[in-house]
């Protein structure tokens, strides 16, 4: 893949997407730990320990998660002005402070309820959507996640400053931490 090219730059997203991928994988290592499906127990732990030196790494790049996702915050806006424009329109002076502030709040609420109703669907659509096959198994997870460490440790040690070629440490304990909760998968015969 392209995105995973060493030179191209951009480490703090493809860190970012590497944690939630992580994310899922512990999540579903542990549901099946506990219902005993396949009992495994250090090998979501052996994942968590990747996560948590992806993490660190992902600090040095001061990576922060988005307060709304890139769909949310137009359509919120949208919805706030095709409410709040017409109010403007339609008062009969909204250069006085109570309609002003009464065409206000019901652009934000306006704006608030868009967002609910897109948050909503965007639950229905993942409960629809069909089960895959479970994260942990997965070998080609393992040498994704490969791939993306260690392009991103390349671009670590190639950057020019201190701290986040100190990320390229923090990344080959990763892989070292991969390498093991790998071994852990059972063997197909």
């Amino acid at each position: 893949m392209s995105r995973d090219d060493p030179f191209a730059g951009g480490v703090a997203p493809r860190l970012r997407r590497l944690d939630r991928d992580l994310a899922e994988a512990i999540v579903d290592a542990q549901c099946r730990d506990w219902t005993a499906d396949r009992p495994d127990r250090v090998g979501f732990a052996r994942l968590g320990q990747v996560r948590r030196e992806v993490g660190r790494a992902a600090a040095r790049y001061r990576v922060s998660p988005r307060a709304v996702d890139r769909t949310a915050a137009p359509a919120v806006l949208l919805a706030g002005l095709l409410v709040v424009a017409p109010l403007l329109w339609l008062a009969p002076d909204p250069g006085r402070p109570l309609p002003l502030a009464a065409i206000a709040v019901a652009g934000l609420w306006a704006a608030d309820l868009f967002r609910a109703g897109l948050r909503r669907l965007r639950i229905r659509r993942a409960r629809h959507a069909p089960d895959r096959a479970a994260p942990i198994d997965d070998p080609f997870r393992y040498a994704r996640a490969r791939r993306t460490i260690e392009s991103c440790a390349a671009a670590a040690r190639a950057d020019r400053s201190y701290r986040r070629r100190g990320a390229a440490a923090d990344l080959e304990y990763a892989l070292d931490w991969l390498s093991a909760a790998q071994e852990e998968l059972p063997r197909v015969r």
